[in-house]
């Protein structure tokens, strides 16, 4: 089969009529026998055997671009739709120009014989194809930033969707707040961080919202300015370095990316640091480059174009958030009195540190997104039919009231084992995941939709969120998961003893082994302090349970109130000053959201702050006796897969965790001179808020 790679550098002057000769060519060499599925029954060997024809469409050639490209023609490849196969690999590049782009994207969606898909890499790239494919040609898109900025809902498709039924792709929210945190703990001084961004673009939007949120909880003064192409990101770079910025923050937005040279140069010159979230660009002096892992992603899009090509109708593919990660660290683009963090260099793929030369390790990750790998690994063998809508499927509602980092552990825990037993969303289900943000008002219009739409399990995660469904829904089955206590929370009188619809997994708190914990580390503890929701069941439940055993140990607890992450700085401030020795927090929806918050007020006082979970780790805690929250999202699977199967959730009981982690970050522990004895210390997880990984 002929190939032809149509790369446009051109001026736009006579862009026009390269353009439609260059794709006139592609047609008349391309095989004229290509018959386009019609819908139905798809034999999987016959369509992966028939010739193709793929348009990949990019907006640039920055290293990002090209490295994802090469990562989803790979895939493909490997999938069996290659040249030798008949298949025809038709590549795109804009080189950075928008009205280019334009015109590539209409010639390549009116193009006849129409391509059996189109694949776009970029925010850009993929909201101009969207546009231009009026005839809904299989399109599938990759290397975005956030799906809904540009009309594409998260989650599977549903009826009214803004999501076309003939797109399919993932997104790739950067690790902003990962990226932050590793720079407050390498360079705690820093204080003022500048970044530029472009607000036309949805993926530079989504990621500055990220870095506010995450600049407020370090307690660091995000310095922005706008910049729509090459030359005003780089006056926007002067004029940051003018107001003073100790760092700056290149993030994922394709026209300071294009700049990155003349951004780092100019950074270089003035002795300010460059963190960024886009991979390669340590090579240009950045300091931290935490991102992600673009190959991985071109990877992940090139198996979700190899579903639509085996004949999985797109509407049928979830649309979620995958990050591969790539850290890559430049010792040479370290501030002066930056510290060299071990734990975060354990996790780097790539070390420069010149003159030495540069230690590069493979970092093992997954390169396809669970769900995609589920629904792959579902395709039948050669002569067996595939049916791309399949009916009477399970339909399963997820509910949260808060994405908190709690939340996402047992979430994470939940789909790995649902796909463990089988269940592929799509598939063989269908499973939506919703979520309130913090709105008690939406959470109860999240519940009235699920009601009407008489779902065959109900999946609350969260207090709120189960009574929430409690208050409604009384005749479908209710599995919930992340709940202190069912019976607290209004489900039944005992674990065994509850109403005949809800069953769930609990995550009752280790009270006596953090007593232990607490006490070995701070000798003669008399006084700590906690912040707790007096609005939240959960909160109010695991403040009177933490009182009474300190009360029995002979220590004393304050408390203070807040209900909303808003009113937790004022009130760990208020705790602070009450002469505690330190805060023993416990979990609630408002605490988790905003922990980081009370870690700042705490460091001020300077007292340690101990937790119940791992997410408080990331956010700052020194210690932590936690629960394994993906473990409990586990058992929650498991319920739900005994429900579905015909067990009634009346003769389930209320199950609670059976294991406990003692999680440590030993940076802060030295900064408070806490040890701990060694047997408690030899079974100790290390994680730091600067990797949230633990060792």
């Amino acid at each position: 089969m002929y190939r032809v790679e149509v790369f446009y550098s051109a001026r736009r002057l006579i862009l026009g009529i390269l353009l439609i000769a260059a794709a006139s060519a592609v047609l008349v060499l391309s095989d004229r026998s290509i018959q386009r599925p019609t819908g139905g029954a798809l034999d999987a060997a016959a369509q992966a055997a028939r010739p193709r024809r793929i348009a990949v469409i990019q907006i640039s050639s920055i290293d990002a671009m090209n490295v994802g490209r090469l990562g989803v023609i790979e895939r493909l490849k490997e999938a069996g739709f290659s040249e030798s196969t008949g298949t025809t690999f038709d590549a795109f590049n804009a080189e950075g120009d928008v009205g280019t782009l334009g015109q590539m994207a209409v010639a390549v969606c009116s193009a006849s014989p129409p391509y059996d898909l189109i694949v776009s890499l970029s925010t850009v790239a993929t909201q101009t194809v969207l546009r231009a494919n009026k005839r809904g040609l299989p399109h599938v898109f990759g290397l975005v930033v956030s799906p809904p900025g540009f009309g594409v809902p998260l989650g599977p498709w549903t009826e009214g969707s803004t999501r076309p039924t003939n797109v399919a792709g993932f997104g790739t929210l950067q690790p902003a707040k990962l990226l932050l945190m590793a720079m407050h703990t390498s360079a705690p001084n820093v204080k003022r961080l500048g970044c530029v961004w472009n607000p036309a673009e949805a993926n530079a939007e989504a990621s500055v919202k990220l870095g506010r949120a995450a600049c407020a909880e370090l307690g660091i003064e995000l310095l922005e300015a706008n910049g729509t192409n090459v030359s005003e990101v780089a006056t926007a770079t002067d004029v940051l370095i003018s107001r003073g910025i100790d760092c700056f923050w290149i993030l994922a937005d394709t026209n300071v990316i294009a700049a990155a040279p003349t951004v780092t140069d100019r950074c270089r010159k003035a002795h300010v640091p460059v963190i960024t979230n886009f991979p390669e660009l340590s090579k240009l002096g950045a300091a931290i480059n935490y991102g992600a892992d673009y190959r991985a992603m071109g990877v992940s899009t090139g198996a979700i174009a190899e579903l639509v090509l085996k004949g999985v109708a797109p509407r049928d593919i979830p649309c979620e958030n995958f990050l591969p990660i790539a850290l890559q660290l430049n010792y040479a683009g370290f501030g002066e009195n930056w510290i060299r963090v071990p734990e975060l260099a354990a996790l780097a793929e790539t070390i420069y540190d010149p003159p030495a030369p540069p230690i590069v390790r493979k970092v093992a990750q997954e390169l396809v997104p669970p769900s995609i790998g589920a629904m792959l690994a579902a395709l039948p063998a050669a002569g067996t039919v595939v049916n791309a809508t399949p009916r009477a499927m399970p339909t399963i509602a997820v509910l949260t009231y808060n994405r908190t980092p709690n939340f996402e552990d047992s979430y994470r825990g939940f789909m790995q084992e649902m796909g463990v037993l089988g269940y592929k969303n799509g598939v063989n289900c269908t499973l939506q995941l919703r979520d309130a943000q913090l709105d008690i008002g939406a959470l109860g219009t999240i519940v009235a939709a699920i009601a009407e739409e008489k779902p065959d399990v109900v999946v609350p995660f969260t207090t709120p969120a189960l009574q929430a469904t409690l208050r409604r829904i009384k005749n479908v089955p209710i599995v919930f998961s992340l709940i202190a206590s069912g019976v607290a929370a209004g489900a039944g009188k005992s674990n065994d003893d509850h109403l005949p619809n809800v069953t769930g997994a609990q995550i009752t708190c280790d009270w006596a082994r953090m007593l232990e914990v607490a006490t070995a580390a701070i000798p003669n503890l008399k006084r700590v302090g906690t912040v707790f929701a007096p609005s939240e069941v959960n909160s109010v439940h695991h403040r009177n349970e933490w009182q009474h055993v300190l009360n029995a140990a002979g220590i004393e607890l304050i408390s203070v109130a807040a209900d909303r992450p808003t009113e937790l700085p004022e009130a760990a401030e208020g705790l602070a000053t009450k002469g505690i020795q330190a805060i023993l927090q416990i979990s609630d929806n408002s605490s988790s959201t905003g922990f980081a918050a009370i870690v700042k007020s705490a460091d001020r006082a300077n007292i340690p702050v101990f937790a119940f979970s791992p997410g408080a780790m990331r956010a700052g805690a020194t210690i932590s006796v936690s629960r394994d929250f993906e473990d409990v999202g586990r058992e929650c699977a498991r319920l739900v897969d005994k429900v579905l199967h015909g067990q009634s959730p009346a003769s389930i009981p209320f199950t609670d965790p059976k294991e406990t982690m003692l999680l440590i970050n030993p940076i802060r522990m030295a900064r408070y001179g806490i040890t701990l004895p060694k047997p408690m210390m030899d079974g100790a997880r290390i994680v730091t808020e600067s990797t949230g990984s633990a060792k």
